[in-house]
């Protein structure tokens, strides 16, 4: 069977780094098929990112190009690119080259033992600590509301089954993140190790704040923690609020202590208090469930691309075509 790979790519403040990227990458591509495509995505970057992808598309028929109307985000970026991916496989990787291309040839063999996904797994990272730090919470936080074995690391760099990914686009939300799509779908991942380069161009564009803010996103997306979490407060604040009320009544009737007005008062708002934070906890429960159901909002926008008008309806044909029947 003839290997088709997708290559996916989302590129913001690229400008310096697009043209290496491109030659490792056909030059790492072509050892293995020569049935390929590049998919770059422009995250409206604000550099000169744009104009310098189109130079590559019109150089190369096999690299295709995608620019969004605004800044949709990383994971945004990735699913507009999968829905336009026609590959077997559909492999994943940064625009910085932290990721060489050189290593694609390590997924592709990894992936002949049957997996739905192959990550690629560092030997070491060469991300600043904070990043790190972020990744590691991120990778428990996974482990805890996926199921996500302890030994299986996630990463940008990855190769996926088409039918996987079918899965993952057919999931329309605006605030996707890849990873928990995939472990929603999936748990027959496996990691392989790769070298990961310090970064060449420019500055990473993960901030602590974006990192902060994609954890976040990833316990309000995918789970109920946070509203459970405010549903455990207010059991609590409920239970002190009782607890105060006893105290209070019981001191009252032996006549050990005098009772001052504040005391009934602190017990009463630290009853009703609790009972609202629990309402609130059990009101958001079903609320998250309604908001995941009728979201509206666009995973992405696109401004211009490289692709033919009726593309977008062809790849819908190929893919019920190497969908999940495969």
């Amino acid at each position: 069977m003839t290997l088709e790979i997708s290559v996916v790519i989302p590129v913001y403040k690229s400008e310096a780094s697009l043209d290496e990227l491109y030659e490792r990458l056909t030059r790492s591509l072509q050892q293995l098929t020569n049935s390929y495509e590049i998919i770059l995505v422009n995250d409206c970057s604000p550099d000169k990112s744009w104009a310098k992808l189109k130079e590559l598309s019109q150089r190369d028929n096999r690299v295709k190009t995608i620019s969004l109307m605004r800044n949709f985000g990383q994971h945004n970026a990735i699913m507009c690119g999968f829905n336009y991916a026609q590959g077997d496989y559909v492999l994943t990787m940064d625009d910085d080259l932290q990721n060489p291309p050189e290593e694609i040839q390590k997924l592709v063999a990894k992936m002949a033992g049957g997996y739905d996904a192959v990550i690629g797994r560092p030997y070491v990272k060469k991300h600043a600590a904070y990043r790190n730090f972020g990744s590691y919470i991120i990778g428990k936080s996974l482990e805890g509301i996926f199921g996500k074995p302890k030994d299986i690391k996630m990463s940008s760099f990855r190769l996926l089954r088409k039918s996987l990914v079918q899965a993952v686009i057919s999931v329309k939300t605006p605030n996707p993140m890849i990873d928990a799509l995939i472990l929603s779908n999936t748990l027959n991942i496996a990691n392989v190790e790769v070298t990961h380069d310090a970064r060449k161009y420019g500055k990473t564009n993960y901030s602590l704040y974006k990192s902060s803010k994609l954890a976040y996103d990833l316990l309000v997306n995918y789970s109920t923690i946070p509203l459970r979490f405010i549903s455990i407060n207010g059991f609590v604040f409920a239970a002190l609020g009782l607890l105060i009320g006893a105290y209070v009544i019981v001191g009252r009737m032996l006549g050990s202590f005098a009772i001052a007005g504040w005391a009934s008062t602190i017990a009463l708002l630290s009853i009703f208090s609790g009972l609202i934070l629990v309402s609130f906890g059990v009101v958001g429960e079903y609320l998250s469930r309604i908001i995941s159901e009728v979201a509206y909002f666009r995973q992405y926008v696109i401004r211009e691309s490289s692709y033919a008008e009726e593309l977008p309806a062809q790849t819908v044909e190929k893919a019920k075509k190497w969908g999940m029947g495969r």
